[in-house]
């Protein structure tokens, strides 16, 4: 009988209205700083160090996003104010409260978990569907973006709306800006170098792991 008093008492006195919040917009924070690192490490300008110190914090940011995305919901499920069903959470556009916020939601914390395991399994999807995937990160930025907008209690804030605009703006900036760039390089600058014999199987390997936008040139590495 302990036991189930103890998780009781937890959900009943946790700060769960705060913890939603917090979780929400920092989750929504880190996956923008994820996005932006993923489109910078791929300007043709950025090598070296500087790519290889980029690629390690687009995939930190990300999977920190993700996390926190999976405490977000989970305490929306134990919330004591407004809980959620667990149908609510995991069949988008079901929830009694916010509906289309809370179902874009839904789509976008799936939408990244494809990403993540898209680039985790990169070797075996192959260069096509990886990228095909990847670029998800795209909706799923817009749906999370959209979301925090139309469901968040401190969206009525000025500077939280600042916040979502600036954010916005920053990443339609840069992937015009990215998009400009390749254009004038011409086609051979991808959002992946060319593998060449020469790469060392330490690289091989994290590349295979980690995957994502814009792996180490080894020749720069140098």
């Amino acid at each position: 009988m302990g036991e189930p008093v103890m998780a009781q008492w937890i959900v009943d006195y946790l700060p769960t209205w705060n913890i939603i919040r917090i979780s929400g917009i920092a989750a929504y924070l880190l996956f923008f700083a994820g996005v932006f690192l993923g489109i910078a490490q791929g300007m043709p300008m950025v090598k070296g160090k500087p790519k290889a110190a980029m690629f390690q914090w687009h995939t930190r940011t990300t999977w920190l996003a993700f996390g926190l995305g999976l405490v977000h919901a989970l305490t929306l499920y134990i919330d004591h104010y407004s809980p959620f069903t667990w149908s609510e959470l995991l069949i988008p556009f079901t929830a009694s409260v916010h509906p289309l916020g809370s179902g874009l939601g839904t789509l976008a914390f799936y939408g990244l978990l494809i990403v993540l395991l898209s680039s985790d399994l990169r070797s075996k999807l192959g260069r096509k569907w990886w990228l095909m995937f990847h670029m998800l990160s795209y909706p799923v930025f817009i749906g999370l973006l959209v979301h925090g907008m139309v469901t968040g209690t401190d969206s009525g804030h000025v500077v939280v709306r600042l916040m979502y605009v600036f954010t916005g703006l920053c990443i339609l900036g840069m992937s015009v800006l990215r998009g400009l760039l390749r254009e004038r390089k011409g086609p051979e600058i991808t959002i992946g170098p060319k593998r060449t014999q020469s790469e060392s199987s330490t690289e091989q390997k994290w590349v295979e792991v980690y995957g994502l936008a814009g792996t180490i040139q080894h020749k720069h590495m140098k």
